[in-house]
């Protein structure tokens, strides 16, 4: 179907050619086309300039984030481009259903509870460094950086540690593993593991609700009745992607540009209280979470676009963020800019729930390296970054070395060891 109104462009944000510089593709997308038309996947409008992505995210009643299984062209298609195979609860919701079910789940990730989080994230970062401080070398990626979201997510969800790595590789794997490869049937596996447990949790924690997640959805009415299994699941689904490697992506790029720039690491190890300020500024710069879909529930306009209803829109929060009509310089990392407006965590009525978390995970992973690995340096050549950033823009693994130094934390044998000292056991 023609587009007369915008260029149509080769664009496929799931291709090499833009994994590899994508700030470059989305700084010229939103500076020359804010609005235009691609033919992959279907066909798809890509919205770049910042005005414009707000106009589509504000506007959920028109842009709709809703998925209709099975996939329908013509029919609303969730968050992704391509389509995924499974629905995410509540984020592929509108309101007002989806309004309902948020107010329900900000019981867990509100700025207070993010807070009462954080000795926790605390002791789950000083385990995970004890266990590579005295060898001089980690994984910035696997053992860390992947490695405390993971164990808190799995914390708050109420699932076992015992295989926490597993699981751990397994989320991680999925941002950046093509569906088509051979890796991607021990990827799904791993994945599928991690499903059955939730699968199996559901009925000993509506039996016997604690204190997580799983136990909190049990027990939750929504329009007078309780949610059913297959929507609990989908809740989990969506809140065990987003906890884990969203957090592990924007630690990875930030890690890679401290080893990078002294003067920024510098002023961070000297200046800890401007953690948080660069937290946002790295989350501009980095945007983990690169774009997200909607569907077109009528005919609207788009900047002088003409979007017809059942059409799929592209809005991309990296390319906004890089527009310089907000973020002045924005290809430059500047701790003291303003960056009130980013859109790294999404705009409107769907903006990531689970931010003030992983905003403190941030401040705390970095102020620990920067206070135990303060002289790390990468492996030089050894890091490796997603192979497709369609979704997710960061690093498969990360290797470093640093002095060795001591262990600070208790002598924990196991994850479950140490969660099992705040009181509580699964």
């Amino acid at each position: 179907m023609a587009h007369p109104e915008v260029p149509e462009i080769d664009f496929d944000h799931h291709s090499p050619e833009y994994s590899a510089d994508p700030w470059a593709a989305n700084t010229a997308l939103s500076q020359k086309c804010p609005v235009a038309h691609s033919s992959h996947y279907g066909g798809f409008y890509v919205v770049t300039g910042y005005e414009q992505v707000v106009s589509v995210a504000r506007r959920p009643e028109v842009f709709s984030s809703a998925h209709e299984l099975p996939n329908t062209p013509g029919r609303p298609q969730g968050t992704i481009i391509p389509a995924s195979t499974f629905r995410a609860l509540p984020l592929e919701m509108d309101p007002p259903e989806f309004l309902e079910w948020r107010r329900a789940l900000n019981n867990f990730f509100s700025p207070t509870s993010a807070k009462k989080l954080r000795p926790r994230i605390e002791a789950y970062t000083t385990w995970c460094i004890d266990q590579f401080i005295e060898s001089g070398e980690i994984d910035l990626v696997m053992d860390l950086a992947n490695a405390v979201p993971a164990l808190l997510t799995l914390d708050i969800v109420g699932l076992s540690m015992d295989n926490w790595r597993i699981y751990a590789e397994a989320v991680h794997s999925l941002a950046y593993t093509p569906s088509d490869t051979p890796q991607y049937k021990a990827v799904e596996a791993g994945f599928a593991m991690l499903i059955k447990e939730v699968i199996e949790t559901i009925p000993v924690r509506r039996a016997n609700p604690g204190n997580d997640l799983i136990s909190f959805l049990t027990q939750l009415d929504i329009g007078g009745e309780k949610i059913s299994d297959p929507d609990i699941i989908a809740v989990c689904n969506a809140m065990i992607a987003g906890g884990m490697d969203t957090t592990t992506a924007l630690l990875s790029s930030t890690f890679e540009h401290l080893d990078r720039h002294h003067d920024d690491r510098r002023r961070l190890t000297e200046h800890p209280e401007d953690i948080p300020r660069a937290c946002e500024e790295f989350l501009r710069y980095f945007s983990p979470v690169v774009c997200v879909g909607r569907t077109a529930t009528e005919e609207a306009q788009i900047d002088g676009a003409t979007v017809r209803t059942g059409e799929r829109v592209l809005i991309s929060w990296a390319a906004a963020n890089l527009d310089e009509k907000v973020f002045p310089d924005p290809l430059t990392i500047d701790f003291d800019r303003d960056t009130r407006k980013h859109a790294a965590f999404g705009i409107g009525a769907h903006r990531c729930i689970g931010r003030h978390i992983a905003q403190t995970d941030f401040q705390v992973v970095v102020g620990e390296v920067l206070t135990r690995l303060r002289d790390y340096q990468l492996v030089e050549g050894a890091a490796v970054r997603y192979p497709t950033v369609g979704q997710i823009n960061g690093y498969v693994e990360m290797p470093a070395r640093f002095t060795p130094g001591p262990r600070t934390g208790p002598d924990f044998e196991t994850a479950n060891d140490l969660f099992a000292s705040f009181g509580e056991s699964r």
